[in-house]
């Protein structure tokens, strides 16, 4: 709970708004390289598991454009959840984009 008021004392609503915006854009940057790395991938060998990663970024992306739309359009107060929600989602998109990129 401290950590909560700590970071409304510090940024706000209206900055936690800015922050959540911010990583959903890293997320959107970090999803089209994995869409991209995955449909250069199904040119090369066509099977349905790399269909399916192409799908699943395509739903990522269309989450990340949808939480962006509903921040900037409503006038509801973004949680601190939704942001760690966020950054959790960062990371893991960076992880895979590293294994995916080395093979």
């Amino acid at each position: 709970m401290n950590v909560i008021k700590m970071a409304l004392e510090i940024f706000g609503y209206t900055g936690i708004k800015i922050l959540a915006i911010i990583l959903e854009v890293v997320n959107i940057g970090l999803l089209s390289g994995l869409l991209y790395l995955y449909i250069k991938s199904y040119r090369q060998i066509k099977i349905g598991f790399t269909v399916g990663l192409i799908l699943f970024a395509l739903m990522l992306l269309l989450k990340s454009f949808v939480a962006i739309g509903f921040i900037i359009l409503t006038n509801t107060q973004i949680d601190v959840s939704f942001v760690t929600g966020s950054v959790i989602q960062v990371v893991a998109l960076i992880i895979l984009l590293k294994i995916t990129w080395d093979y």
